[in-house]
């Protein structure tokens, strides 16, 4: 897979160096305080016909629509992830979250398109987030229903989130959930571009499930700056937007962590093997190592926290072309649109 390029992030050491190219940046925080978001948005694209308010690279502008339909035979090894329990759950234990998770994400979204142009950029590129939220939707609740076949409690698991999401609608905004929203889309990014730029992630574990995870990142990939632009059109003012997606980030990683890890022990102790403490042992390693996941995708993460932080600006465009280039060769194609 081709390497980031020196303009781009990057992931590993030398974080602060990479997280300073974003403060270099053009800034994109310029916009007034939105009183009537349908209105402002108008004006806004009115004015900006190029779509180029935000100084984006074209990675990711184009969001395709695909209709795979993977196969969860239960010949797959229970532990696919090179026979590693605890890494085998954490996968797991996300598919189990993407259901639910990413249905609150489409509602979200959904509530802010009558306030945007019809015939504008974003609202197409709405329309094919929503694509493909639904297609992961489907195609995920396959992959679980595979996890209920070996005893995992993934109804209990969806109940739980289904509670959280009920009394998040109760006492959240819209705003604040499209905020929520947006927060989230950024881990699935930047997870979902380190999986594309290091192939050799997957490398032992079973083919046929590493091939809806490469999937899944690739969609992420392409629909990273969805939510985070609907929310810039129809957040408000600068400041305003800062305040809130900053704090909201705080608070969304704390119930993130909180939540993943809950789930993750819940799957190990449906395993019987919450005790094996090696197991664990190698899983932290897996994430918090020299070359864990964690710690590749911390400086990603903190990027956020910059006043001029775009999504787009995360990624490679040569990474991308790449993975959907391997992705057409398993014949996973493009849809019509």
């Amino acid at each position: 897979m081709a390497l980031a390029l020196a303009s781009n992030i990057q992931f590993g050491h030398g974080w602060w160096q990479r997280r300073r190219a974003y403060l270099r940046s053009p800034s994109s925080n310029n916009t007034p305080a939105c009183a009537d978001p349908a209105r402002y948005v108008t004006t806004m694209y009115a004015k900006r016909t190029d779509d180029s308010m935000h100084e984006r690279r074209n990675d990711a502008a184009d969001i395709r629509r695909r209709n795979p339909r993977f196969c969860f035979a239960d010949d797959i090894p229970r532990y696919w992830y090179r026979d590693n329990r605890r890494v085998t759950r954490f996968f797991d234990a996300f598919s189990i979250m993407f259901p639910l998770g990413e249905k609150f994400f489409v509602d979200s979204v959904r509530q802010y398109c009558d306030a945007l142009p019809a015939d504008g950029t974003l609202a197409a590129q709405v329309d094919a987030f929503l694509y493909q939220e639904a297609t992961h939707i489907r195609e995920h609740r396959a992959y679980n229903r595979r996890l209920a076949r070996q005893g995992m409690p993934v109804d209990a698991l969806e109940a739980l989130m289904r509670r959280r999401q009920e009394q998040c609608r109760r006492v959240a905004s819209p705003l604040l959930q499209l905020t929520f929203t947006a927060c989230l889309e950024h881990y699935t990014a930047i997870l979902a571009d380190l999986l594309l730029r290091d192939p050799t992630i997957f490398d032992g574990a079973d083919p046929s499930m590493a091939a809806i995870w490469r999937w899944h990142a690739i969609e992420e990939t392409e629909h990273k700056s969805v939510a985070f632009d609907v929310f810039r059109a129809c957040g408000g003012g600068a400041i305003k937007r800062y305040v809130i997606r900053t704090a909201a980030m705080l608070g969304v990683t704390a119930c993130f962590i909180v939540d993943l890890g809950y789930f993750i022990v819940r799957l190990a102790r449906a395993d019987r093997d919450a005790g094996n403490w090696r197991s664990w042992t190698q899983l932290g390693w897996w994430l918090f190592g020299a070359r864990g996941i964690v710690t590749r995708v911390l400086p990603a993460w903190l990027a956020w926290f910059s006043p001029r932080f775009h999504p787009d600006r995360i990624g490679n465009p040569a990474t991308l072309a790449a993975a959907r280039a391997a992705l057409a060769a398993d014949g996973v194609t493009t849809e019509p649109a």
